[in-house]
């Protein structure tokens, strides 16, 4: 549920037609800045953040053993771990035949103790995302949060890849090994965001209409569950996955492969909000707008803070049991955090409580 539906749920009052205000307003025209647009050559300066995360083990090995660390993800190395579907650039020594023969499948032996596993990015950039109050939009949060991500694992010698995607199409990059892999995953998302960003300022119509009856999916060939069901296939066992959303428009068809993918790889998920969505504003009368119609609120009203309060707080508590359920890491990020001391504070390398959700209810 975006931020506008609920004020509208929790306030029942009349959307008057006069004095429409444009969601265009967000940005002034002509002005591109990095509250509003992903900035490339910011997303690449984030890689000298990177080398303080680990996407590793928090337990060093103190053997003779080749690597620099025992990790608790699957991976190539003298300890068996499990057998899985063969993937491009797996070793072929390492295909177990009598598995294959009995599947007509190929598939492949994986090892613990290897440092180079897939790491694949999800960004949520459906309209919901495109708001923020507090420094920039969470849009544009979550395409750092996935940049400095992604430089983490190149650092680690892992291959990036991933999908973006909003309300109506899709990107999708398959793994790619070294910095070059990060920077085309980079220009994918920045290209596929600020393009997303002009579509809606120009379509500002269209996006009200489609908040207004509870559609956000404006192509007809497109849904969360087609999206999803792909990143399945995408997303290989064995893979470091972000996945970075507001997760307001998140179906139950949704959950249910993401479930899927947490089961068979390490998930973080990147919870992107903004301050107003937690708290509203300062007691006063406000004019809000859905982009075509407006009205007032009054936020000094106690009853309308609460009812808003408890939505986000519902919201966040959603989230966390899922993570707990599904033995998956959560990070909370506001627009306003310092991205990479967030990440720091969660996956820095001499933090012993780096995995925030690891133990199943």
């Amino acid at each position: 549920m975006s931020f506008w539906q609920t004020l509208f749920n929790t306030q029942d009052h009349s959307a008057s037609t006069e004095g429409m205000t444009r969601a265009s307003g967000i940005a002034q025209e002509g002005s591109e800045n990095r509250a509003t647009h992903v900035d490339l050559q910011g997303l690449i300066h984030l890689r000298f953040h990177s080398s303080q995360i680990a996407l590793g083990s928090q337990r060093k090995a103190f053997s003779a053993l080749a690597g620099q660390y025992m990790s608790p993800f699957k991976g190539r190395g003298l300890n068996f771990d499990e057998v899985r579907p063969y993937q491009p650039g797996d070793d072929i020594r390492n295909i177990d035949w009598n598995v294959t023969a009995r599947t007509d499948r190929v598939h492949t032996k994986v090892f613990k103790e290897e440092r180079e596993r897939p790491v694949f990015i999800v960004v949520d950039l459906s309209h919901s995302m495109y708001f923020g109050t507090r420094h920039c939009l969470k849009s544009v949060t979550a395409a750092k949060a996935a940049a400095l991500f992604a430089w983490a694992g190149a650092d680690n010698h892992n291959r990036i890849g991933g999908v973006v995607f909003n309300d109506s199409d899709h990107r999708e990059m398959r793994p790619r090994g070294g910095h070059q892999g990060v920077l085309r995953y980079l220009k994918m998302l920045t290209d596929f965001h600020n393009a997303s960003l002009e579509n809606t300022l120009s379509g500002a119509d269209d996006f009200a209409s489609a908040h207004r009856s509870g559609n956000n999916n404006r192509n007809s060939n497109f849904s969360s569950e087609f999206l999803f069901a792909r990143l399945q296939k995408l997303i290989h066992p064995g893979s470091i996955v972000l996945f970075a959303s507001d997760f307001m428009n998140t179906t139950e068809t949704a959950l249910k492969h993401i479930r899927h993918i947490a089961r068979h790889n390490d998930l973080l998920m990147a919870h992107i909000y903004d301050p107003i969505e937690a708290e509203l504003p300062p007691a006063g009368r406000y004019a809000i707008s859905d982009g075509e119609h407006y009205q007032q609120i009054n936020t000094g009203d106690p009853s309308l803070r609460q009812a808003f309060h408890q939505s986000f707080s519902h919201k966040e508590q959603e989230i966390e049991q899922f993570c707990i359920h599904n033995q998956s890491n959560l990070i909370k990020l506001a627009t306003y955090d310092k991205v990479p001391e967030r990440f720091i504070a969660t996956l820095g390398r001499d933090n012993t409580t780096r995995r925030i959700a690891r133990s199943r209810h």
